[in-house]
């Protein structure tokens, strides 16, 4: 695992999908999380963020575990893996891995360290009790016949609170391999606890709450929750004076050990996993927003779905957050009446376009108040391109050949329905579009007449992508067998004679989009890796006519900043990530939780919110 990353830093939220598993220990205050893409994230004693973080390959359901002392974690994963780390330096100390059917017939569901941190105990959906010699690397005993979603060693390490199938509370004896009944709970359970003396187990089932004393395994307590959104998971204060139990809206808390009701407080998590807990800030618990939320907290920005940026720029869209960065500041997020599957900022950082994720058109914004302008139709949903320059906004119309452009100084609206496809210079100067022949014109989009005499054809093959480059006069094609060329459009504007241009290179890969870099030197490419689901961005020499950089294992969605040739794209804990020409992360721009920020690079901190407290 690369837990020396950019990205890593100052990350209080690692997660891009929803957390399915959570585990702290208050002796240290290390924690693990994990969540249903099998993404894990490791909270040392003493850190504020996860300074681990890593994907297991396969979901995490509830099978995570942190020792007494927080030295050593665990995770188990749906295809059966389980595995501890050392949260110092994130190394593995121990592993079992099952390959195929073999592994996901033993998908883990619970995970439990001995005291002494030197067994390991797990719980799959086959219904086996797995005891692993973490010391040793091996497995020591097998235990059919259970179920449930928790297990717990008691104090001595002797013995572990289980569930049978039928959903009853056990106490697993591991030296005389005996099954020690407790007083059977009516409807059964799903999760049972020891409290922190150890001296009851608390169990959760069937929307209530059972209390059973320890040695006599007599039920002392119960309550029946009524009229809640049901229960999903039980916690224990760290000093055992509260219970706390989530449902899908509140934590509600009872005293203990007489269960008379403490208060409810709502915890803000969009449909709660059951993963949580309590440690000495309060109750955390986590949502399908790949989020951790406490009562009271203010709302956090869910994980960034797209990004967009321009030079000094940056947008990025989060749920139906919009998020303008200027520079290494963030702006106040705005609401939109959409979720976006891209978004598009301009290089003046005036106007915010999105590409909503459910079918209808368009929508532009003003970037500085979040002010809604319009929606540009629903012959613009799914649209394959738009693009933003000084006061123009084009895209192209979706189900059949034609563009929509808007001039919105003089408040007009033109459409052209031959056109294959386009490209607007950052200045909103010239609007170059492609002709069903496949030859390509340069118009004036505040008037849609040429600007410019059309350039002259490089090759009889169609052109199939443009790309003005950015603060110069200079034009990229690339045409349908894949050359990269180039007009220099100077002498056309002084002579009004057709721009006549040059091949810069063969492109053996189906490219997908062009940019054209400031300053006219390069240009860069991007094509999708189909069979990895990720992209690769190509950087070209446009003088030598030759790759320079090349830059793999890209999101799909990754864009390139036309002003500073960075790959933008989106990374977890809610970040902006900036790569550089040479592949190297150069920037993060990260929303934190409770409406704070920061930006930071390999140098240290270049921005942060007043309330960033490091």
């Amino acid at each position: 695992m690369d837990n020396e990353t950019l990205v890593d830093k100052y990350c209080p939220d690692a997660h891009s999908a929803s957390i399915t598993a959570a585990a702290y220990d208050p002796q240290s205050g290390a924690s693990i999380t994990a969540d249903e893409w099998g993404t894990v994230a490791i909270t040392r004693p003493g850190d504020r963020y996860p300074s681990i973080v890593f994907d297991m390959g396969s979901s995490v359901r509830g099978a995570v575990a942190v020792v007494n002392g927080g030295s050593l974690v665990a995770v188990g994963d749906d295809s059966g893996a389980v595995a501890v780390y050392n949260t110092w330096d994130g190394s593995c100390v121990f592993e079992d891995i099952r390959e195929g059917p073999a592994g996901e017939a033993r998908a883990m569901r619970a995970l439990a360290f001995n005291p002494r941190g030197t067994v390991l105990a797990s719980l799959s959906i086959d219904g086996i009790i797995r005891i692993f010699d973490i010391q040793r690397w091996e497995r020591v005993a097998n235990y059919q016949g259970f179920a449930g979603e928790s297990l717990q060693f008691d104090d001595a390490g002797e013995r572990l609170l289980a569930m049978d199938n039928l959903g009853q509370p056990k106490l697993l004896d591991l030296l005389s391999h005996e099954q020690i009944d407790l007083e059977m709970v009516p409807g059964g359970v799903r999760i049972a606890t020891f409290t922190p003396d150890f001296r009851k187990v608390i169990t959760m089932g069937q929307g209530g709450i059972t209390i059973i004393e320890l040695p006599s395994g007599r039920i002392e307590n119960s309550f029946t929750a009524r009229g809640s959104s049901g229960m999903h998971a039980i916690i224990i204060h760290p000093d055992g004076s509260e219970l706390g139990a989530v449902t899908g809206r509140s934590v509600h808390r009872f005293s203990l050990p007489d269960l008379s009701p403490a208060g409810s407080d709502k915890h803000g998590a969009p449909n709660p996993t059951g993963a949580a807990y309590w440690d000495h800030g309060g109750v955390v618990v986590g949502g399908t927003d790949g989020l951790l939320h406490r009562p009271g907290s203010k709302q956090s920005l869910e994980p960034v779905i797209c990004v967009g940026g321009f030079g000094e720029h940056r947008v990025a869209a989060h749920g139906t957050r919009i998020a303008v960065w200027h520079k290494n500041r963030q702006k106040r997020p705005f609401k939109s009446p959409k979720r976006f599957l891209e978004v598009r900022i301009d290089r003046d950082g005036r106007l915010v376009a999105g590409l909503p994720d459910d079918n209808s058109g368009v929508h532009l914004f003003e970037a500085r108040t979040g002010r809604f302008l319009f929606d540009a139709g629903i012959d613009t949903a799914n649209t394959p391109k738009m693009e933003i320059g000084g006061a123009i906004f084009a895209t192209m119309l979706t189900g059949a050949e034609g563009i929509r452009w808007y001039d919105l100084r003089a408040n007009s609206t033109f459409e052209l329905p031959w056109v294959q496809t386009f490209a607007l210079s950052g200045s909103g100067t010239w609007l170059g579009v492609v002709t069903p022949q496949g030859t390509v014109r340069v118009l004036d989009p505040t008037t849609g007449k040429d600007a410019l005499p059309p350039p002259e054809p490089l090759a009889d093959v169609p052109v199939s992508l443009l790309s003005f480059v950015n603060r110069s006069p200079h034009l990229l094609v690339m045409d349908e067998e894949g050359v990269l060329g180039v007009y220099d459009l100077t002498d056309s504007v002084k002579q009004e004679v057709p721009a006549v241009g040059k091949d810069v290179l063969d492109f053996n890969v189906p490219v997908d989009r062009l940019w054209g870099i400031t300053g006219g030197r390069y240009a860069a490419v991007r094509f999708q890796e189909e069979d990895k689901g990720t992209a690769t961005v190509i950087y070209v020499d446009l003088k030598r006519g030759e790759v320079i950089a090349e830059i793999p294992n890209l999101l799909p969605y990754a864009w390139v900043d036309p002003e500073t040739g960075n790959v933008v794209q989106p990374a977890r804990g809610g970040a902006i990530l900036d790569i550089d020409m040479k592949g190297n992360e150069s920037r993060v721009l990260r929303a934190l939780p409770e409406g704070e920020w920061i930006a930071f690079s390999h140098e240290g901190i270049l921005d942060r919110s007043d309330g960033v407290d490091l």
